[in-house]
């Protein structure tokens, strides 16, 4: 700022001596020189301050994102209840650029707009024409004023705008990931029409904060057309008056002219700041949110060794009037094998939830694990020593073989079994020459590319690879054959020898080799015990247990009737 008000002071002197006629040839080169030497001396140095400032704004941004996406990563699934993906998307996208924009060109239309105009102003004032100088800023005051009233409409224009946004991004998500339902029912022209209603909304919110953007630059444009006004007639009669030298009105011009920038830098400001401001303030929502769930301060790390049980446990999911279990109570020992089945919305997968940590522990009831109050581990120690299969199978979009290998344990790759082990395990070897590519054929958006059945075997797949000493599986052969099912829950248990594993299905096929089966009803234990015990009380175990078995030698003799045919 110092060195850029230097030029125009030395044009004006040198126009002053030519005029006057004594300054020799010489003299006015090495004055150009000097001035050529100075203007690659602003242009270094301004090279390295923006080089500095843009890298700062962009190690912002990225920074911002890392800690947006660890907090996402944190949170549990309360978290994701209140804030749709749509919403968190944008936060992650268009208001971290928002906030970015703020720290790099907003730090320098800031620097722009305060101190280059200060200095500008005070070489005016003092080295030409304080007189000159206060007549020429008379029409900034009204730019000040405006610029205020336009800011805070553009805060409150720039949060609809990002609203509208949000909710564009959730019609484009939903749309994706329900493509096939979207198809299958013939709505495309429906949602084409409804994406259009919501592209039309964002579109006006846009527009609304354009529209102020616009009002700013004729206002940044008229208020310095009438500051040269002033300088031109007000200068010409101090020039008249022998107070002003013809060199320093021209000087004087030049200064004007170097502030018309910072004219537009004020304008610039207030809409980056007002729009990095709200950006800001919508990020630190999430950023400070409160976990739902959280690890004492005392917590531990497990081992993985000792037994599971509950006492009279009961849990309600948050927000619901009615306990999803009541009164559980059980001891399943290291090595064991429980089985939980039940109609659907028994409470079989929030029984199996609880030891992943989801949700806040409700003080009636005991949770232990290893012997100890599960709240006496760290919940991360638990997760690493879990396997967990969910009943919607999740895979990512890149090959079969990355997404198996995301199971395995980094901090012990030791623990780790193959990629071939656990494939072998979840009998999916059989597969793999269907697959163009193999284990290298990727899996699409969410397994679009693979069957059910597949998805599930690659998900259980994945949960094997770290060898957990705690295996949870969630409805999780539901979309294969029987004899499928029974290969794999036999290469399981022959593997798992010594291992923990709890077991929900409605095919009770599938739990009747457990040591100890529960059989749930709203949230409540009805029936407990193994398979013969459980088919000996004749309860509603049994009743399924043989229907399930006449309903698999119907499907089997119908099958051996087609292939006869």
């Amino acid at each position: 700022a110092a060195l850029g008000v230097i030029p125009a002071w030395a044009v004006g002197y040198l126009a002053d001596r030519i005029i006057h006629g004594d300054i020799e040839l010489g003299r006015f080169l090495l004055y150009v020189g000097l001035l050529i030497l100075l203007a690659l001396l602003l242009y270094g140095i301004n090279y390295i301050w923006q080089l500095l400032l843009f890298k700062a704004s962009d190690t912002i941004s990225r920074t911002t994102r890392r800690r947006l996406v660890r907090t996402y990563l944190m949170h549990s699934p309360l978290f994701f209840a209140r804030h749709s993906t749509g919403s968190l998307m944008a936060k992650a996208t268009n208001d971290v650029d928002g906030i970015s924009e703020l720290a790099g060109f907003g730090v320098m239309a800031l620097f722009d707009a305060t101190v280059l105009p200060l200095a500008i102003l005070l070489v005016m004032a003092i080295g030409l024409s304080w007189k000159l100088t206060l007549a020429a800023v008379l029409p900034l005051p009204a730019l000040i004023v405006a610029s205020k009233k336009l800011g805070r409409l553009l805060y409150t224009r720039y949060e609809e705008s990002q609203e509208a946004f949000e909710r564009m991004n959730e019609d484009v998500l939903e749309n994706i990931a329900a493509v096939r339902v979207i198809r299958a029912y013939g709505r495309e022209q429906a949602e084409q029409a409804n994406f259009a209603r919501t592209a039309r909304r964002n579109y006006e919110a846009v527009m609304r904060v354009v529209r102020l953007n616009a009002l700013w630059t004729p206002l940044s444009k008229v208020v310095p057309a009438l500051s040269y006004i002033v300088a031109l007639v007000y200068g010409s009669r101090l020039l008249a008056t022998g107070e002003l030298t013809s060199g320093r009105l021209i000087s004087f011009i030049f200064y004007l002219g170097m502030l018309t920038w910072p004219m537009f830098a004020i304008g610039d400001f207030m809409n980056v700041s007002q729009q990095g401001s709200a950006s800001m303030e919508r990020i630190n929502e999430l950023l400070y949110e409160s976990q739902d769930v959280t690890d004492s301060p005392d917590a531990r790390d497990w081992d993985g060794q000792g037994a599971l049980a509950m006492d009279s446990y009961r849990f309600s999911y948050p927000d619901s009037p009615r306990a999803a279990l009541d009164g559980i109570s059980f001891r399943l020992e290291q090595g064991q094998t429980l089985g939980v089945v039940g109609r659907i919305g028994s409470g079989k997968t929030s029984l199996l939830k609880q030891l992943l940590g989801f949700y806040p522990l409700e003080e009636a009831g005991h949770l232990t694990v290893g012997g100890e109050p599960i709240e006496a581990w760290t919940r991360a120690s638990l997760r690493r020593q879990i396997g967990y299969v969910p009943q919607q199978h999740v895979l990512f979009s890149r090959t079969i073989r990355d997404n198996i290998e995301l199971g395995a344990d980094r901090d012990d790759e030791a623990r780790n079994l193959t990629v071939e082990e656990a494939i072998r395990l979840a009998d999916f070897g059989k597969d793999l020459n269907q697959l163009p590519a193999g284990l290298d054929t990727m899996a699409g958006e969410k397994g679009i590319a693979l069957s059910g059945g597949q998805k599930q075997r690659i998900s259980i797949a994945r949960a094997l690879m770290k060898d957990p000493a705690i295996l949870i599986l969630d409805d999780s052969l539901s979309a294969v054959d029987a004899r499928t099912e029974e290969a794999v829950l036999a290469a399981i248990r022959q593997e798992r020898r010594g291992k923990t594993t709890l077991i929900a299905s409605h095919r009770l096929s599938a739990v009747m080799h457990a040591d100890l089966i529960l059989v749930l009803e709203d949230g409540r234990v009805t029936e407990r015990g193994t398979h013969r015990e459980l088919m000996t009380a004749g309860g509603w175990y049994a009743e399924q247990f043989r229907r399930q078995q006449l309903e698999q030698l119907g499907a089997s003799a119908m099958t051996g009737e087609a292939i006869h045919a």
